[in-house]
């Protein structure tokens, strides 16, 4: 197993954001508090003990999407990776407009591409979990295209693939939405420096070189003609001078 990689601040952001939407009239009194129990637990950091309570949520509601996906959440801080994609995909299968849950997933499959690259050596394997990340976090900007936090995972996505302009345009696009987002100004100081980093000296300055080329050129033609021209002035065959000389000799 492998501990999921979470900044602290989003961790803390995820948790009470989940909390904050605990469903209940769509649910039976009893599955609703074991729903809230799970919650708890999590919070407290029993990831296994949240995981059970959801299940008897869920044992008691089958429909219950948001069970299923807080049960995903707590496996994925457990590090049961692939439990809680189980968990996860079973969430917005059920609800497929479920925003909270394309997000979920997208940040588990995200832990398992980086499980496959960093740990079992499988760069190939791994790609394929993040270009799946990618489409989840998109799937809830479809849903949600003021969404700040889809869009921010989506641009941390875009980073941890390299493709470092995009992932500065959509922090930007999460400024725009939430100026104070957690770790937004940190995100895009790296996505720079790897972006610079990643690009050669030649094509970073590749317009200040070819400006100084264009001068260099530019003074280059100056003194060529220059010199030219004088040469014509001391020339006594040139046209001009023989003109010149005519006339002082009359």
């Amino acid at each position: 197993m492998i501990a999921p990689r979470y900044e602290p601040a989003l961790l803390v952001l995820f948790v009470l954001l989940s909390f904050s939407c605990v469903p209940a009239a769509a649910y039976s009194e009893e599955a609703a508090r074991a729903f809230s129990e799970g919650n708890d637990l999590v919070l407290a950091g029993d990831y296994y003990g949240g995981a059970a309570s959801f299940d008897r949520a869920i044992l008691l509601e089958p429909g219950f999407f948001e069970a299923w996906d807080r049960k995903a959440d707590a496996l994925n801080r457990a590090g049961e990776l692939s439990e809680a994609q189980k968990a996860v995909e079973k969430s917005v299968e059920i609800n497929p407009e479920y925003v909270r849950g394309w997000i979920n997933r997208g940040q588990i499959l995200y832990n398992i591409g980086y499980y496959y690259e960093d740990v079992a050596g499988d760069p190939k394997k791994a790609e394929e979990y993040y270009l799946d990340q990618l489409l989840s976090f998109e799937q809830a900007i479809q849903l949600d295209p003021g969404n700040a936090e889809a869009r921010f995972n989506r641009g941390y996505a875009l980073a941890g693939m390299k493709r470092y302009d995009e992932a500065l345009a959509e922090f930007a696009r999460v400024r725009n939405l939430d100026p104070a987002y957690p770790n937004l100004a940190l995100s895009e100081k790296q996505a720079r420096v790897l972006r610079d980093a990643a690009t050669p000296w030649y094509i970073q300055y590749a317009l200040p070189l070819a400006a100084l080329v264009f001068i260099v050129i530019l003074i280059v033609a100056y003194f060529v003609l220059v010199r030219q021209w004088n040469a014509t002035q001391k020339d006594p065959a040139a046209p001009e001078n023989r003109r010149t000389r005519r006339r002082k000799e009359q």
